[in-house]
């Protein structure tokens, strides 16, 4: 159960996003928002920034 937990929260997007609390919105929305989200976390961190 925690790799599953743990696959979950690597999917996950970093920031919240109103509108795709709907399952089928999250799901097709979900994982390209999340890597989109991730990659913007790794660049502000990049240039120093925490927010």
């Amino acid at each position: 159960m925690a790799v599953g937990v743990k696959v979950a929260e690597a999917m996950a997007p970093t920031h919240p996003h109103p509108g795709v609390e709907p399952a089928t919105k999250n799901l097709l929305i979900g994982t390209p928002v999340a890597m989109m989200d991730r990659a913007r976390d790794v660049i502000r961190q990049a240039m120093g920034k925490n927010g």
